[in-house]
């Protein structure tokens, strides 16, 4: 999936702000600012663009909750598109040109069916979002923590070695047992 374009009409100090991400064709785009130039608030935007405005947002300090508005245009790797709104709200939130409702479903298809938490870890890169991840790469811990060790070792699928390590492990010795062969 692309974004091609993504519209900021009303979200946090943008209104009406067009970002046209669909020439060149195969590039990669990266958006650059000095603090306080809006990256932050424009990475919130696209979260909330595809996975619906938090009830909690701060973003509305220029304008009202209800009225917050994102809009993109996007393209599936078959070059199908689809552009939409997306509104702050509970339900129906997502619509296209002629006001009417989108089924999320359609849009999650564009996204590969994503997850929130997924779409962050892979896309979502900050400041924060690094740090949080070089400690839990230091710890092992996480995903990328798991991956980067299984690589390591040639393996994937590392959490279902470990579940199957444990329960191997429990079949020899646990505290408690009295029927365990090394308890025996």
């Amino acid at each position: 999936m692309k974004i091609l374009t993504l519209d900021l009409l009303r979200w946090g100090p943008f209104s009406d702000l067009h970002l046209d991400f669909s020439t060149p064709s195969r590039a990669l785009h990266v958006v650059v600012g000095s603090n306080e130039a809006g990256k932050s608030t424009t990475l919130r935007a696209i979260t909330g663009l595809f996975f619906g405005i938090p009830d909690r947002t701060t973003d509305d300090h220029r304008h009202k909750k209800d009225e917050l508005r994102l809009g993109a245009k996007i393209a599936a790797e078959d070059g199908t598109e689809l552009s939409f709104v997306r509104r702050k709200g509970r339900k129906n939130t997502l619509k296209d040109s002629s006001d009417q409702v989108i089924d999320e479903d359609r849009l999650r298809k564009f996204l590969g069916n994503l997850d929130e938490a997924q779409f962050k870890m892979m896309f979502g890169l900050s400041h924060e979002r690094l740090i949080e991840g070089g400690h839990a790469l230091v710890q092992g811990k996480g995903d990328l923590g798991e991956s980067l060790f299984g690589a390591g070792l040639g393996q994937s699928g590392m959490s279902a070695l470990l579940q199957k390590l444990g329960k191997r492990a429990e079949d020899i010795f646990t505290p408690q047992a009295r029927t365990r062969k090394l308890n025996v």
